[in-house]
């Protein structure tokens, strides 16, 4: 596999990649509900005031098959608005609902070890704004544990495409900014040591399993030099950026 570090500097990333699924959700203060398998996938933030991270959140039809439906899918950066109170926006740079450009924000607050979030923000069933609480659990990430972070282009903002595999788990998401092309491609995988990686859900993924594939071989092949934050690497003959990687326990 090809591959060159960009000259440029390259912000430091600090704390650990996070696996969280979302518990349940309620709506203009209705009594929560959970109707979809709910995964999102976090890099390390960058050491700035408004720290940043990538993100991938896919949101399937219960219980999850391979003929599941996508309720929800996007994925972007997320941005620290403040600190007090915690309150984040995200950034939707493909979005399987559209992007109308409406601000997807909330606050966050801990209870009972799990994050609860509440904001303003589309309900996608119906379209509209309405008020909202999300309860999330994270789930633990062992030391040494691999985990890779793309982009389809240099930009966030430019991608077409976003891909990030840590611990079990692996998402790939795809969408052309053509507002004459809406499809949007999605997979998610499960990764095991003792077996091959299995398909649990795929979407309009034919170019696009190729490329998670290419990248979860290319993870295997570190042997201790993981990727580096700018570096571009080859999948499938399509140049690709790192946002993050590495080893967690590991700076």
């Amino acid at each position: 596999m090809n591959d060159c570090v960009l000259e440029q500097p390259e912000p430091l990333l600090y704390g650990t990649p996070s696996i969280t699924i979302r518990k349940n959700i309620s709506r203009n203060g209705g009594q929560p509900f959970e109707d979809s398998d709910v995964l999102v996938l976090s890099s390390r933030s960058t050491h700035s005031k408004d720290s940043t991270q990538l993100y991938l959140d896919l949101r399937l039809s219960k219980p999850l098959l391979p003929e599941s439906t996508i309720k929800w899918g996007f994925a972007g950066i997320r941005v620290t608005l403040s600190s007090t109170p915690l309150r984040f926006r995200w950034n939707h740079y493909i979005d399987s609902q559209g992007r109308d450009g409406s601000p997807d924000e909330g606050t966050m607050t801990s209870c009972d070890g799990e994050e609860v979030e509440t904001g303003i923000g589309i309900n996608p069933e119906t379209g509209e704004q309405e008020q909202y609480e999300e309860r999330w659990i994270d789930q633990p990430v062992p030391p040494r544990t691999s985990f890779a972070f793309l982009t389809s282009s240099r930009e966030p903002s430019d991608s077409t495409g976003f891909i990030a595999i840590l611990g079990d788990h692996a998402l790939a998401m795809r969408q052309n900014h053509s507002p004459n092309d809406t499809e949007f491609q999605a997979v998610r995988m499960r990764i095991s040591t003792s077996s091959s990686p299995e398909v649990l859900f795929k979407q309009d993924a034919d170019a696009l399993l190729p490329l998670l594939e290419s990248a979860l071989s290319g993870v295997d092949n570190w042997k201790g030099s993981p990727w580096q934050h700018g570096q571009e690497i080859t999948l499938q003959e399509n140049r690709w950026t790192v946002w993050d990687a590495g080893m967690t326990g590991e700076n």
